[in-house]
């Protein structure tokens, strides 16, 4: 039986953002929602162009491909869902081949709706009228409060977010607010607590995030042969996450088996990593001092993002130690360009400055690292040093 469309107000203004690599898949994307009184429509060919473009114009629902180079739709999905200004934002993910592995990542890192190739205009428009009607769903006093809990937590404010979940849970018990506290106090690195809480919450039916999350909570106790065995049964669950198969490189790092560590690194570096794989598997490899084959990895990104400035300022650091001064200041310029606003930039941009005895180039920086935060006391006492 064929399934009837229901018609769709013309004039609707919910804004829909489009992202494939492949044009052909563009076009036909875009043809069949406008065909369907979808006309705030934004077509982009990059996950690092949703981020832009959501930066200054917020979606009401994100149409992505799974399969991209560089940023990859799952790693889109997880970017959105991370970030507290835009993790409402409904995320549907087109496929082109329907796995239970990939059900099983997509479903754990929060995906609305998952289409699989080829896309009828059918199946299309039922999956976009039904992810947004949910999406905009009347919420529960507890939705609310779930909701507002998972803000504070991907904000940071982990205190906050635990004094809310311990008021939840005294009027509702709550598996998805006990692992989020969980996750709350792995963050503010009380292991014990996170340990007891993880407890309470039972053996049976853990996902692999909670295995992964278990994982790095045995390690922060020092209890690594515990910690091992968690996150390669995550990895092992969710063979396709990346993220976890460098958090285990880093556990095996961490438990001094550095053979299996570097093994596990080779393994996802000989996968066709993605730009954000290549990063994270860097930042381990400066954890190690390991800084050249650090900077092999990084000179193969293509389309940075301001997430990954983070390490490509460690990265310049540890060049700036080693006394490789021009091999420093080009990284900065390349992180300028990505995150212009951040001062610890300015400030090591500086220090740099300093140690060539460029002084007036130093002082500009800092002046600058202070103009975006006046609060920066490194900031501060480089330029007290300056004034002497």
């Amino acid at each position: 039986m064929t399934l009837l469309l229901r018609k769709v107000n013309k004039t609707t203004d919910k804004h829909l953002l489009v992202v494939d690599d492949l044009a052909h898949m563009r076009y036909m994307l875009h043809g069949m929602l406008k065909k369907n009184g979808y006309n705030n429509l934004t077509v982009v060919e990059s996950g690092n162009s949703v981020l832009k473009e959501m930066a200054l114009h917020p979606a009401d629902l994100v149409i992505t491909d799974w399969l991209m180079p560089n940023m990859d739709g799952i790693e889109l999905l997880k970017k959105i869902k991370s970030d507290p200004k835009l993790f409402l934002t409904a995320v549907l993910m087109i496929t082109g081949v329907d796995e239970t592995d990939k059900i099983r990542y997509a479903t754990e890192e929060g995906v609305d709706g998952l289409l699989v190739k080829p896309v009828s205009e059918n199946a299309l428009m039922q999956n976009v009228m039904q992810t947004l009607e949910k999406k905009d769903a009347p919420k529960t006093e507890f939705e609310n409060q779930v909701i507002e809990m998972r803000r504070l937590k991907l904000s940071k404010r982990y205190r906050q977010a635990l004094d809310l979940g311990c008021k939840i849970l005294k009027v509702r018990n709550s598996r998805q607010v006990t692992l989020m506290m969980c996750e709350c106090l792995y963050r503010l690195q009380e292991y014990e607590k996170a340990m007891s809480m993880m407890a309470e919450t039972g053996e049976a039916n853990r996902t692999s995030e909670q295995l992964n999350l278990l994982g790095k909570i045995h390690l922060g106790l020092g209890q690594h042969s515990q910690g091992i065995v968690a996150l390669e049964n995550a990895a092992q669950m969710n063979p396709l996450n990346s993220d976890m198969k460098i958090d285990l490189a880093a556990g095996y790092y961490t438990a001094g088996r550095s053979e299996e560590a570097e093994q596990a690194a080779k393994g996802i570096i000989a996968s066709n990593p993605t730009d954000l794989n290549l990063v994270n598997i860097a930042q381990i490899y400066l954890d190690q001092n390991e800084m050249d084959k650090a900077g092999y990895l990084l000179n193969q990104t293509v389309d940075p993002i301001k997430e990954t400035v983070r390490v490509f300022n460690n990265y310049a650091v540890a060049l700036r130690r080693a006394g490789r001064l021009e091999d420093a200041a080009n990284i900065y310029s390349k992180c300028l360009k990505v995150n212009p606003d951040w001062d610890v930039l300015y400030y090591n941009l500086a220090v740099l400055h300093m140690k060539n005895k460029n002084m007036k180039e130093a002082f500009a920086a800092l002046t600058k690292a202070l103009k975006l935060n006046p609060n920066n006391e490194l900031a501060n006492d480089l330029l007290a040093q300056y004034n002497a």
